[in-house]
């Protein structure tokens, strides 16, 4: 089984709808059984809900983050984590310098998606284009899946 773990800073917005879009695809794809799909923030506190706003925008694009409960990232779900995904480059920067054995896993999901690095904005501090970020994460997630796969069949 392939562990892949998805982070941004407050585990409310970005990290919950990207791992349930990865999770839907997953499902449309048949390849759900051999996959665990999980999401985590670099600073939170763990057992908060979804912002309300990311439950409605997800739900608009087919993505249920209803029953979502954040969790604060620590070195065991690293550990655990076959993959690892983060929204910017600054996630990347702080985790590798926190827990440098997770180097070799940790990517930035635009880089890998998209082919592009850069930062995918956190909507809590952009609520203007909230909309028009998540949607862009769910294309990527769905259109950019392959890319995903394929890194998790060199591991």
């Amino acid at each position: 089984m392939i562990s892949v773990l998805f982070i941004c800073t407050g585990n409310q917005y970005r990290s919950p709808i990207a791992a349930e879009a990865f999770r839907g695809q997953l499902i449309r794809d048949g390849r759900a059984a051999q996959w665990q799909v999980s999401s985590a923030g670099t600073w939170t506190s763990s057992g908060r809900h979804a912002l309300p706003a990311a439950v409605e925008l997800a739900r608009a694009l087919g993505v249920n983050i209803n029953g979502h409960v954040t969790r604060m990232l620590n070195a065991k779900m690293l550990e655990d984590a076959d993959l690892v995904f983060v929204m910017e480059q600054g996630h990347k920067e702080s985790i590798q310098a926190e827990f440098p054995f997770a180097k070799k896993k940790l990517y930035l999901l635009s880089q890998i998606v998209d082919e592009v690095a850069y930062d995918i904005p956190d909507p809590v501090n952009a609520r203007d284009d909230a909309k028009e970020i998540i949607q862009d994460l769910v294309v990527m997630i769905r259109a950019g899946r392959e890319h995903i796969y394929k890194i998790a069949e060199s591991i």
